[in-house]
């Protein structure tokens, strides 16, 4: 077996624990699950634990999960947070954790559980590192899946040949999502549409949601569920409005289930469309045919990087230059509205007849 302590002469311990740390947000942690089957096969023994933010507890607590769900503390000022996680690490007493992304919090937290290997990305220095490389992220010159197996070759684990996620949501989340839908999306196909964008980022426009709604309902006889941050969210309102009386097919269902609820609601789908969001990793790695308009066309935030991992999993992309002086919210609306509605629509069908 391989060795995650950094003294190879040290007794064997009697059982591997790795922790992988990803504290950041839905997709990030996602395109994260893509490297477990490496690790069982390079390790067989290995005990993995990931760390994340717990609302996505959900999504890795499934009877399937090959990691144990470890949450980060939510509460609190940081020196407690910090502290609280430390005594948690003691206690759990892995021989490595790698920071996938790179978190002071957290960084500060495995030094000081005196964990025999820290492996990360110097973007805070490696003071609380053992084993680091340059943070090179914002290069965008490869999948965001594969800065990750970077940080995993240090420890014998090699990059595959493709990225495979491997989420495993709650199955009691889909008896509960079953008691929240409504009839006709028990029994009838239905497409799903993401209008929310997080933390109040350029959005896609109104209008094209209308165009895909329109042409599901009206040609393919699908309903269309629409999702968000919120039941109340002024941009649902208006493709609910723009769809006139085809609005009967629509249901707004923003804010209304965790995120396995969701994950189960999305593998349902005949169809995922939206802008690149934790949404369209969510889907595309559950299997639904996910058409995903990318937000940025450069480098830190191209689909080179970012582009969701599925089987079923297109991007639309054209290629932009950023105006001198343009603010990134600047330059990501021009993008998202460079688009046709007719554009929209013909990736829609391409992924629907695939």
């Amino acid at each position: 077996m391989l060795r995650l302590d950094s003294t190879p002469d040290s007794p064997k311990p009697a059982s591997v624990r790795l922790v992988l740390s990803r504290p950041d947000r839905i997709g990030d942690v996602v395109i994260s699950t893509s490297c477990f089957e490496a690790i069982k096969q390079a390790l067989p023994g290995v005990e993995i634990f990931f760390l994340a933010q717990p609302q996505m507890a959900p999504l890795l607590r499934g009877a399937n999960s090959p990691v144990h769900f470890v949450s980060l503390p939510k509460h609190g000022q940081a020196t407690q947070r910090m502290e609280a996680l430390a005594a948690h690490l003691r206690r759990l007493g892995p021989q490595c954790l790698i920071h996938l992304q790179p978190d002071q919090e957290v960084e500060w937290a495995a030094a000081a559980a005196e964990i025999p290997r820290r492996i990360g990305f110097r973007l805070h220095g490696d003071k609380w590192l053992t084993d680091s490389l340059p943070y090179t992220k914002k290069l965008g010159e490869k999948h965001e899946g594969y800065y990750n197996f970077d940080l995993l070759e240090i420890i014998g684990i090699h990059h595959p040949a493709k990225l495979q996620p491997h989420l495993a949501p709650e199955a009691t989340a889909l008896d509960r999502l079953a008691t929240k839908l409504p009839l006709p999306l028990c029994t009838h196909p239905y497409a799903v549409l993401h209008i929310g964008a997080h933390e109040g980022k350029p959005r896609v426009a109104p209008e094209y949601f209308v165009a895909a709604a329109q042409w599901l309902i009206n040609e393919k006889r699908c309903y269309v569920v629409l999702i968000g941050v919120g039941k109340d969210d002024p941009q649902v309102h208006a493709v609910l409005d723009g769809l006139g009386p085809a609005a009967a097919w629509a249901f707004n269902f923003c804010g209304q289930t965790d995120l396995a609820e969701a994950a189960w609601l999305l593998r349902q789908a005949v169809l995922v469309f939206g802008r690149d969001s934790g949404p369209a990793h969510l889907a595309a790695a559950m299997g639904a045919p996910t058409v995903t308009l990318m937000l940025e066309p450069d480098q830190v935030n191209s689909a080179r990087r970012w582009t969701p991992l599925g089987e079923r999993s297109w991007v639309l992309e054209k290629p932009l230059r950023r105006r001198l002086l343009e603010t990134r919210p600047g330059f990501a609306r021009r993008n998202l509205r460079q688009f046709t509605t007719d554009e929209i629509v013909a990736a829609l069908r391409y992924a629907m007849e695939k």
